[in-house]
C-alpha cells in the first residue's frame, strides 16, 4: 500500500471511530510510520487507541466512510 493512502486510511479511521484526527493525535505521517507502520491501518489505529485508551464515538456505526 501506498504511503499516502495509508496515512489517509489511518486519519479516517481515527475520525471515524475516535473523532480526532491524526493531527489531532499529536503526530505526523512519520511519526505514525516509525510506531506502527507495520500493522494494517486499521490494526495500528486500534493499537493506537488502545496504547492512549481512547473511547469510541458511540455512533461510529453511523458515520460514513468515505475517501
Amino acid at each position: 500500500m501506498k504511503r499516502a493512502t495509508y496515512i489517509s486510511d489511518v486519519d479516517q479511521l481515527l475520525e471515524k471511530h475516535y473523532g480526532i484526527s491524526l493531527e489531532d493525535a499529536g503526530l505526523d505521517a512519520d511519526e505514525w510510520l516509525d510506531r506502527f507502520g507495520d500493522e494494517p491501518a486499521a490494526d495500528a489505529v486500534e493499537a493506537y487507541a488502545a496504547k492512549y485508551d481512547l473511547t469510541p464515538l458511540a455512533s461510529a456505526a453511523f458515520i460514513p466512510f468515505s475517501k
